[in-house]
């Protein structure tokens, strides 16, 4: 329910005394505008409410209720009007000011409007922007987004600054007379931009890596906990978890019986057990309820699942034909679920990505290791958006599988994934289950004089833990098919999903993806995609 104005009375009288001031120039306002000069970076944004008359505040068709909420006391005019001062203004109306400016919108298929900051684009609604600029001696403060959610973002987070917030000034983009913030608002389950009684939301500036919160959200006021998935997004009362394995449950913490919807996705109905009454599809299970729930691997003695990787380009966007091929050979094969080895998209940029998702059409759960291709610059904040996080774990049948992100820091683990993984492997003894390890860069490069695998004390520390657990390795990075062991280690390495390839066909250098039969052992059967 949202905050009704009784309620917010006292916090309105604190944010209309900076509406109610006038345009008398101070010492560092002069004719020509301000003088940018005479402040550091970011202290125009942060002093925003001292420095713009406001007055009046000029509205994009539509935004109307963001701007009267924001500034209750304001005159609001149309956009049309607008030539200095203060403007809420839509993506695309944002883009017709800001056009050639450091920070702007701009559309891109499949994502509708991104906020271009410099050299990065930032997706989703949820991402504002706080802009400040003279042009023509006319002073403008604009407060736009990638939809209302992220304009209401900005409009927050200039609320806040005025309340006594500090804008860290490493986050702020100045170019002359110029300077910008990119923020972006976790909890608006509505997607107006109005933060409501019954969200909580985290609103955050972004200098390149967004900021994620996978577990955990304020939904219609009831504190839910997901284990076994992200939250991937919330829409009202319905919330969307990406499976991360085939264990997935929900904590409702004091609950007040309040109705959720879950849809739980990137899982196989078939292969879990799962409450009365849930509806069901290839790769989705939803139901509604307010009560704590668990989704349960069932028991089984043997499965297959699919692996695959490397189906990148060459270069630019377009996915490779053979692709394609191979998603719908994997489509038409029986199996649990597909392992994506990594290196999705070519170098991570946006128009990338819309390429590759429109075409991420398969009949079964994908469960991903990030590549160094797609993990970079931009790519990151996508791959976190759509896949969530890189190191996590689950168990099926007699195998314990685990995933982690061996593509940064020389293509090596921290301290603390080596940690991490060897309580993984610890817990994986402790239930008696062979462990598969899932990263994108093999322990060792099979070719002759090959140089393509991981950094070589994080490879012989690898090699050493999967031989004393007894693990499996599936790999990409490497654009070829090879199986076999290295010092007692058997792994599999699936390159070869479209990238070019690093041999002749009859060194491993196919298109291909592998059938894997997990039962009592582990068999490999390589499947040549033409």
């Amino acid at each position: 329910m949202r905050k009704m104005l009784p309620i917010l009375f006292i916090g309105l009288l604190v944010f209309a005394a900076g509406c109610t001031q006038t345009s008398t120039p101070t010492s560092t306002t002069t004719q020509g505008g301000i003088d940018f000069s005479s402040y550091n970076r970011g202290e125009i944004i942060q002093k925003w409410a001292g420095i713009f008359n406001t007055e009046t505040v000029y509205v994009s068709e539509g935004y109307e209720e963001l701007a009267k909420h924001y500034f209750p006391n304001a005159q609001i005019k149309t956009k049309n009007e607008f030539e200095s001062g203060i403007a809420v203004l839509s993506p695309e109306d944002a883009r017709e000011l800001l056009r050639g400016k450091p920070i702007v919108t701009t559309p891109r298929e499949y994502f509708g409007y991104v906020v271009y900051k410099s050299g990065i684009k930032f997706v989703g609604e949820e991402i504002g922007a706080v802009i400040a600029y003279k042009e023509n001696g006319k002073d403008r403060l604009i407060f736009t987004g990638n939809g209302k959610s992220g304009v209401g973002a900005a409009l927050k987070f200039a609320e806040e600054l005025k309340e006594g917030r500090k804008l860290n000034p490493s986050v702020v983009l100045r170019r002359g007379d110029f300077e910008g913030v990119v923020v972006k608002v976790i909890g608006d389950n509505d997607w107006d931009g109005i933060k409501d009684d019954d969200e909580y939301w985290l609103l955050k500036e972004i200098y390149v890596e967004e900021p994620f919160i996978y577990t955990w959200r304020i939904v219609k006021g009831e504190n839910i906990t997901v284990s076994g998935g992200f939250i991937r997004l919330v829409n009202g009362s319905k919330v969307h978890i990406k499976a991360l394995g085939f264990n997935v449950s929900v904590k409702v913490k004091d609950p007040k019986g309040i109705q959720i919807t879950y849809v739980i996705e990137n899982i196989n109905p078939q292969f879990v057990e799962y409450p009365n009454g849930a509806k069901v599809g290839d790769t989705w299970i939803e139901l509604t309820t307010s009560d704590d729930f668990s989704i349960t691997p069932k028991e089984v003695e043997s499965f297959t699942f699919l692996a695959f990787g490397d189906h990148r380009p060459g270069s630019g966007t377009k996915q490779p034909e053979v692709f394609f091929k191979i998603r719908d050979f994997m489509n038409e094969d029986t199996g649990a679920f597909i392992i994506d080895s990594g290196d999705l998209v070519y170098s991570g940029k946006v128009e990338e990505w819309a390429e590759l998702l429109k075409e991420w059409k398969f009949n079964k759960p994908v469960f991903v290791a990030p590549g160094n291709h797609e993990y970079q610059g931009e790519g990151k904040n996508i791959y976190h958006k759509f896949f969530g996080p890189t190191d996590y774990s689950f168990v099926l049948g007699k195998y314990y599988f685990v995933f982690a992100n061996n593509v940064e820091n020389n293509y090596k683990l921290t301290s603390a994934q080596w940690t991490w993984l060897e309580k993984e492997l610890e817990k994986a003894k402790a239930l008696g289950k062979r462990p598969v390890i899932v990263m994108h860069t093999p322990p060792i490069d099979p070719r002759p004089e090959g140089d393509h695998a991981m950094n070589p004390t994080g490879a012989k520390k690898l090699l050493e833990l999967m031989k004393e657990y007894n693990a499996f390795g599936v790999f990409g990075h490497i654009h070829i098919y090879w199986y076999g062991e290295k010092d007692g280690v058997e792994m599999v390495i699936t390159g070869g999903g479209g990238a070019p390839l690093y041999a002749k066909p009859d060194e491993g250098g196919f298109y291909h993806y592998v059938r894997i039969n997990a039962g009592d052992t582990i068999a490999v059967e390589p499947v040549k995609v033409e």
